[in-house]
């Protein structure tokens, strides 16, 4: 059931068709799918507002509170659906819905609140390896749990274990979030959306058009031109959710895409930190970490 907390799905979305989420995919034109947001605001995304750090109230005013200060979810975990508080990577399989992995460190402790990493993973991959190689070390550090749901639509290129996304896939993963948070202690407004390729064009539909249910969107290789073909430009974010975004200035999502992306979240008020390098399609461990970073202190509304 989805949370009474997340956006209702009030919107028909026509899919996009031909959005380059990476040299060889696309979404298909698969007809009309359900939202899984809430109607944009009526914002414009040409205001002239100067950017600003970001902040636990709409409004940017106050400081952020301490992590121990955060409210958690806490130990006890009588509604699990699956295994509460389990350690290293863990699959599962959501009832209707996408199969997914978990990684909580083994030094994970029930009786304290943890920051939550939904992983979108790119074309043809099921999200293991964007969690081990990228962001279990993160994990480990800075005592997180990630969660990794995997696309339900068949791979492009034959793998039995390769996913890729479809818009329907985004109620999913909002479903999926409180079932996680049902079997590990979390902090409820610390869950950080990270995608990359595939997994960033859809990520940013999903971190616009429900900015509530996210304290950060950090995205690589991507831009939020299916996002805008689908209703959801940078300003009809809830609310003014940091942005931290890594891609190359080779790559063939073009550059010129995503630094109008930071233009146009800065004037609505975002803050927008674009890790530009010189290179491809491409995002490292450390650049990773740099989006964590980035991200780490802002609590969503």
């Amino acid at each position: 059931m989805r949370s009474s907390s997340m956006p209702a799905l009030t919107l028909t979305l026509a899919v996009a068709a031909g959005v380059a989420c990476s040299s060889a995919s696309t979404e298909e034109a698969a007809g009309p799918a359900h939202a899984p947001i809430a109607e944009p605001s009526p914002t414009s995304s040409d205001g002239d507002e100067d950017a600003r750090a970001p902040s636990h109230t709409d409004d940017g005013g106050g400081a952020k509170p301490d992590a121990g200060a955060l409210p958690s979810t806490g130990a006890d975990k009588p509604n699990c659906k699956y295994k509460a508080h389990a350690t290293g990577i863990t699959a599962g399989q959501q009832a209707g819905g996408l199969s997914f992995h978990v990684y909580a460190p083994a030094t994970y402790n029930p009786n304290v609140g943890h920051t939550v990493v939904i992983l979108m993973h790119g074309q043809d991959s099921d999200g293991v390896g964007e969690l081990t190689a990228l962001w279990q070390p993160i994990a480990d550090q800075e005592q997180l749990v990630l969660v990794a749901p995997s696309g339900s639509r068949p791979a492009t290129n034959g793998d039995p274990n390769g996913h890729n996304w479809t818009v329907a896939d985004l109620n999913d993963i909002q479903d999926l979030m409180p079932e996680i948070d049902d079997c590990y202690n979390v902090f409820v407004k610390k869950h950080i959306l990270w995608g990359f390729s595939e997994g960033g064009f859809y990520g940013y539909l999903l971190g616009i058009g429900a900015a509530n249910q996210f304290s950060g969107l950090a995205m690589g290789g991507a831009n939020t031109s299916f996002a805008r073909q689908n209703g959801y430009p940078p300003s009809a974010a809830q609310w003014k959710i940091p942005v931290s975004d890594v891609h190359g200035d080779q790559d063939q999502n073009p550059i010129s895409v995503t630094r109008q992306d930071k233009a146009d979240f800065e004037a609505a008020g975002h803050v927008f930190t674009l890790h530009e390098f010189s290179g491809g399609h491409s995002i490292s461990p450390d650049q990773v970490r740099a989006q964590y970073d980035d991200l780490k202190a802002s609590v969503s509304p």
